[in-house]
């Protein structure tokens, strides 16, 4: 920067006087009516195409009319008094005037209008300098005027606010109703898996957002022609992203001015309504056309976008879509989230902290209302938040599941950094509002005191710290039954889920040959038996014949042993868990063969699987807390064994890495024995589990884990 430059900036050339003065002159495009608010008369205009609308009480309107351009503030005042006998002070007309003009309400040349636009795009340069931040919320492009476009249709689509249209769209609400309630169970699955993207590729998420924005377009279109239909004008219709997620939207504010509560209510509703008669259309054509066509599938979607999650979507009034300006209208209350965010906050402050801040006046019957729905609609705002961030997290650790909280991190901040900024400036208000009177409690006993406790605190051992892991069900006895001889099954006498006790027989088999082998061993022994008594009474060969006895009876032992194996039983208690039991009946198994197995659940094995860092912190008798997915209660139990050596997770609990260079840790398994008298569980279930070490203090914590990276990473 030269020196001209600098004494440019430093001596800034005055804007040129101007011979005649401008003051304030109504705006031709104003819009005007009289509506009854709380059995009260309101004047509610707005400057068509404008984004404010304005209320004025009738002594305001009144006063407003006078201002043509010509009158002073002086004249204006006197003209005032002269009509209503009310005395208005300049400095007060001048700052009802000012308060108009920052929301665009006067009329302004073209001159007038260059002079203050080039001064307001200066004036956002310097903050955008200032600022330099970029907001990634609410990203607005460029429309176009859609009031003639939105007449030329309205003039085509007039019939469809008749009543016998009404009653025609009513029935088809009624058969969509019908067959929503037929197969509900199917079409709620659906649409849950589908808005959460479940197993979507990329062209069907392009496929998604395709049909959601067209829809969404016919959504505010709605918006706009029932405007119209009330004799409101459309002069913004745009397209929008909302933390870069596509959006339309229709400012349909003369509605407002025309049209009176219900015709306001009508057109906030006009968006759900359209969608739901695109739901009945598509609900009917599925519903009479053949599985597997192109337009069954087309209708199928179109179902699960305008269905269910319209009215859960549109009609929640705890976020700024139509179910929350339709509450705002049913309780006249324009900026609810606002006035009642403000009314809790001041009220908080005012009540709580005891700081200087004026709590905003409300009726005793709406302070209930404003402070309830401050509370709620604010814990779901954080809680949208939230799933947001965890979403973000959930999707980025499947890549890298150690650096996922950064850019979740991130997100986060930069959702919540105008929150993060007004808690700064609630805490810095709150420090200079209580400063000096802190500084007189703050004294020096009272400081050795809270030090005292601090440390007390810092070093209590109330810090419980648990080992976390996933785990898998198994029964802590299994019997696989295999078949001790070959043979044919004859004869089933299990079946899939089956209680059996130990030695009941659960499958027949037939072998001619073991059966011939064992009738023939019985037919030898007897023989046998009968030479060594003849033997005895002669007294000729008795120990040969003893012998031959003995060999005989150990052969048809034997046979006899295989012979009871073709009755195969169950070596315990348990339940069958083989599928298709019944399959066997007339095949033939060869020795060895897997045939039926056969769980003990009165007692399961939950086998928690530790990583190998993690395992030296756990000991035999450690107490453990199950969460399992099936179950809404923990289970409570302890360990009672560990594994010697290092085991691979179970088969659904390892989530497999994308890159091979990020390889997981080795797995040992701790076991938790839990007894099932009530049945509840079952082989197979799983969940999470954390396993209680210790009880440490704060301070031990963090020097333990400052250890042990210590440790790990200097040796």
């Amino acid at each position: 920067m030269n020196l001209s430059e600098v004494l440019n900036v430093a001596l800034p050339e005055l804007p040129a006087r101007r011979n005649r003065k401008i003051f304030p002159q109504l705006h031709p495009k104003l819009i005007i009516r009289e509506q009854i608010e709380d059995e009260t008369p309101v004047m509610i205009g707005m400057i068509s195409g404008g984004a404010f609308v304005f209320r004025f009480t009738p002594e305001q309107w009144q006063l407003v009319q006078l201002f043509n351009g010509e009158r002073s503030y002086s004249d204006v005042s006197a003209l005032y008094q002269q009509q209503t006998g009310f005395v208005i002070s300049e400095p007060e007309l001048r700052e009802f005037s000012e308060v108009l003009e920052d929301s665009e309400f006067w009329y302004k040349t073209s001159l007038e209008g260059n002079i203050t636009g080039s001064q307001k795009t200066s004036e956002q340069r310097k903050q955008r300098v200032k600022k330099k931040r970029v907001d990634l919320s609410l990203i607005t492009f460029t429309t176009w005027d859609p009031d003639v476009f939105l007449s030329q249709t309205y003039r085509k689509l007039r019939f469809i606010y008749t009543k016998w249209f009404t009653l025609l769209t009513l029935a088809m609400f009624a058969i969509m109703a019908m067959i929503f309630f037929g197969g509900w169970s199917e079409i709620w699955r659906d649409t849950v898996k589908y808005y959460t993207f479940t197993d979507k590729g990329a062209w069907d998420l392009a496929e998604f957002w395709l049909l959601f924005c067209g829809l969404g377009y016919f959504h505010e279109c709605a918006h706009g022609l029932t405007c119209k239909h009330f004799g409101g004008g459309v002069h913004q219709m745009g397209f929008m992203l909302i933390y870069l997620s596509p959006a339309f939207f229709c400012d349909i504010g003369e509605v407002y001015v025309y049209g009176g509560k219900w015709p306001r209510v009508a057109s906030i509703i006009a968006g759900i309504w359209v969608e739901l008669m695109f739901c009945s259309v598509a609900s009917i054509v599925w519903w009479g056309t053949p599985a597997g066509s192109l337009v069954h599938d087309f209708a199928y979607k179109i179902m699960l976008i305008t269905g269910v999650a319209v009215v859960l979507m549109n009609l929640n009034p705890l976020i700024k879509l139509d179910g929350y300006y339709l509450l705002a209208e049913l309780v006249s209350v324009s900026t609810l989230k606002e006035s009642s965010t403000d009314y809790l906050s001041s009220w908080v402050k005012r009540n709580l902290f005891r700081m200087p801040v004026e709590v905003p006046y409300l009726r005793r019957g709406r302070r209930g209302l404003f402070a309830g729905y401050a509370i709620i609609s604010g814990l779901y705002s954080y809680t949208v938040l939230f799933v947001v961030v965890r979403f973000c997290y959930n999707v980025v650790g499947r890549i890298s599941p150690q650096w996922a909280f950064l850019p979740a991190l991130a997100l986060g901040l930069m959702i919540l950094r105008s929150r993060l900024r007004s808690s700064w400036r609630f805490m810095k208000d709150l420090y200079l509002d209580k400063e000096q009177r802190f500084r007189d409690w703050w004294t020096l006993p009272r400081k050795a005191v809270a030090g005292l406790v601090a440390a007390i605190v810092i070093c209590s051992p109330v810090w419980r710290q648990t080992v976390s892991g996933q785990f898998i069900l198994e029964p802590e006895r299994r019997a696989v039954i295999r078949a001790a001889v070959p043979g044919q099954v004859v004869e089933v006498l299990a079946s899939e889920s089956m209680l059996v006790s130990a030695g009941a027989p659960v499958l027949r088999l037939r072998s001619l040959k073991i059966e011939g082998e064992t009738a023939q061993a019985q037919s030898d022994l007897r023989t046998a038996e009968a030479n060594a008594r003849a033997a005895q009474f002669r007294y000729l060969d008795i120990g040969h014949a003893q012998a031959e006895r003995a060999s005989q009876s150990g052969r048809y032992r034997s046979e006899f042993e295989q012979s009871a194996a073709l009755q195969v039983v169950s070596p315990i208690s348990g339940v069958v868990v083989t599928p298709h039991v019944q399959n066997l009946a007339g095949s033939f198994v060869a020795e060895g063969a897997e045939l039926v197995e056969v769980d003990d659940i009165e007692t399961l094995a939950a086998r928690i699987y530790v990583p190998e860092f993690q395992i030296r912190r756990i000991a035999p008798g450690s107490r453990v807390s199950l969460k399992m997915e099936a179950l809404l209660q923990p289970l409570r139990g302890t360990v009672s064994s560990l594994t010697p050596a290092s085991t691979e997770m179970g088969a659904g609990l390892a989530q497999e890495e994308r890159y091979k260079g990020i390889a997981p840790p080795s797995y040992y398994a701790a076991t938790v024995l839990l007894s099932n008298s009530d049945s509840d569980l079952r082989p197979g279930m799983s969940g999470e589990a954390k396993i209680q070490v210790g009880w440490h203090s704060i301070a031990g914590f963090m020097w333990e884990n400052v250890r042990e990276f210590v440790q790990r990473k200097v040796w």
